[in-house]
């Protein structure tokens, strides 16, 4: 189970926030650091925004059963935004591929992944150590900035550069073997009510993504936030790049195999109950 941690509050605006990760937690991080972060560096993360966790112990409950916490102001409205889960999970694969995510996500799953994933493939000649190493000197070279402009390093057989970002079907894979384990808290791939304990947090507002900008608009005025509603213009609100993004997620999703959808049902079962989502191509 997940725990307060997951919420940030914002009391000199009277909110608290939970980032479902891969459901527009960027431009709302990113809102409240040029808000309440002063300096800033010049990439964000959300760790900029470390003193507004809610990290003290609980305060108590209401009558309703609702949580409070030392460090939140009583009155602040409660929000966070979701997302399909495929669509979620999707995204963070396809943003997985990038430079900067692959090297800072490489020793959280990306490089296990792939080696999990495509070892079966080694021979006699390719072995798991040279493999391996040239894998290395991959994210070496992403981490250098891509000097030469082509990595020159790595063996043209050799399965963990080809191709040399991680699959869908490898982070699912991550996924189960981490569940099985018992050590997964990472926000990517969590269920939405499960990273923000939505049952027990009780939230006045939740949005899905998909509902933009209709919801967004909704959520902004009722956050006392309309004045900074410019923020949010540029995101991608219109139906019919939605509709192209869902046929891409139901594609994806096909080339899994059928015990990992299986899987991935059971995995987000109470966000697909809880925010009315399809599990299948509808």
């Amino acid at each position: 189970k997940s725990t307060q941690y997951n919420l940030y509050q914002f009391n000199e605006l009277g909110v608290t926030w939970c980032p479902v990760f891969k459901s527009g937690s960027t431009t709302w991080r990113n809102y409240f650091i040029d808000k309440f972060v002063p300096n800033p560096p010049p990439e964000y993360t959300l760790n900029l925004l470390k003193s507004k966790q809610l990290l003290s112990t609980m305060k108590g409950r209401t009558e309703n059963m609702k949580q409070f916490y030392r460090m939140e102001d009583e009155k602040n409205i409660r929000f966070t935004i979701v997302r399909h889960p495929f669509a979620r999970l999707v995204s963070h694969i396809k943003s997985s591929g990038r430079d900067h995510e692959m090297v800072n996500q490489r020793g959280l799953w990306i490089e296990s992944a792939i080696v999990a994933g495509r070892s079966h493939h080694l021979t006699e000649s390719l072995n798991l150590y040279k493999s391996k190493s040239e894998l290395s000197s991959y994210f070496t070279w992403l981490k250098n900035g891509r000097p030469g402009g082509k990595f020159e390093n790595g063996s043209p057989d050799n399965p963990f550069l080809n191709p040399p970002y991680p699959k869908l079907t490898e982070l699912v894979d991550h996924i189960i073997q981490k569940r099985r384990s018992g050590r997964d808290w990472d926000g990517h791939w969590m269920p939405a009510q499960e990273f923000c304990n939505i049952c027990t947090n009780k939230f006045q507002y939740i949005i899905r993504l998909e509902d933009e900008p209709l919801e967004l608009w909704y959520l902004v005025e009722k956050l006392g936030l309309w004045s900074d509603r410019a923020t949010f213009l540029n995101r991608a609100n219109n139906s019919s790049k939605k509709q192209t993004e869902m046929r891409e997620v139901w594609e994806e999703i096909s080339r899994l195999k059928r015990e990992q959808v299986d899987f991935l049902s059971k995995h987000f079962d109470v966000d697909f109950k809880m925010f009315d989502y399809q599990r299948g191509k509808g």
